[in-house]
């Protein structure tokens, strides 16, 4: 960090012990730990040229401080050098696994439940999923997804860090939405087919979210079809394997989406 930045974070920790470079995640040029003497922070941040950037993660920062249990709490934000800057408690967890026959499913499950029963914070300006997904459906498949539950959207696995008690909490709420509640579920799906599932068994994990279970399936199609757009467009505009490989993911998913629902083996990868 420049020095103008050092002096601005220290007027909020005190004197810091130790700075960690966190490398989980693909958004922010800068994610530390910070070892302080009031306890531990986990510190992301980015330059501020960019006002859309610096707007996403002003947004997490806020959330931040409504989401209590679901995820980490915000703690200070910093404009100082020519950096945003913003703080959360850090999460003692490791990235959830989400290959088949893997323990953490289950917890996944039980925190897409709960964000589904979370309200909806007041006050923090949030977009919707029928405008995130424009370029990519038409009028019909985008009121499908037009909803007022809150979302995370970004299901990937290093979102999403499992405790030492086998809690699952979700970090980088950055791109959190407004729309139906069973979006979550859905995106989620999406990363099990990545991380090894067939599209039947993803299904079967995702329908443990009640909101999911209850989505009409012309709603989960057109959502499929979208989803399989958006990320044939993100691929085309980056190298990076990770894209490629949940590019794939998301035309497997759509592909195995009939109409009437998926088929096949419906029964979960865990008992």
């Amino acid at each position: 960090m420049p020095c103008p930045v050092r002096a601005a974070v220290a007027r909020h920790t005190g004197p810091v012990s130790s700075v960690r470079p966190v490398t989980a995640g693909h958004n922010s040029p800068l994610s530390v730990r910070l070892d302080t003497e009031s306890g531990v922070l986990f510190v992301k941040g980015l330059p501020d040229t960019s006002p859309g950037r610096v707007a996403t993660q002003r947004r997490e920062f806020e959330l931040g401080r409504c989401l209590e249990g679901l995820g980490p709490r915000a703690r200070w934000q910093v404009r100082a050098g020519g950096w945003y800057l913003v703080a959360f408690d850090h999460i003692e967890g490791r990235c959830a696994d989400y290959r088949p026959g893997s323990a953490d499913l289950p917890a996944v499950a039980d925190l897409l439940r709960a964000v589904n029963r979370y309200p909806v914070p007041v006050g923090v300006e949030l977009r919707r999923a029928e405008q995130r997904l424009a370029a990519y459906g038409t009028t019909e498949q985008l009121r499908h997804v037009a909803g007022h539950a809150l979302l995370h959207t970004d299901l990937n696995p290093g979102n999403v860090l499992v405790t030492g008690d086998g809690t699952a909490r979700l970090v980088d709420w950055g791109w959190a939405t407004l729309g139906a509640p069973w979006l979550d579920a859905a995106a989620w799906a999406i990363w099990l087919v990545a991380c090894g599932h067939s599209p039947s068994a993803a299904h079967t994990w995702a329908e443990r979210v009640p909101a999911y279970r209850a989505a009409a399936p012309e709603a989960r199609r057109a959502y499929a079809d979208m989803a399989a757009a958006m990320w044939e467009d993100v691929a085309r505009g980056s190298r990076a394997p990770w894209v490629a490989h949940i590019r794939k993911a998301a035309a497997e998913w759509a592909c195995a989406a009939p109409p009437t629902g998926l088929a096949g083996d419906s029964r979960p990868s865990v008992p």
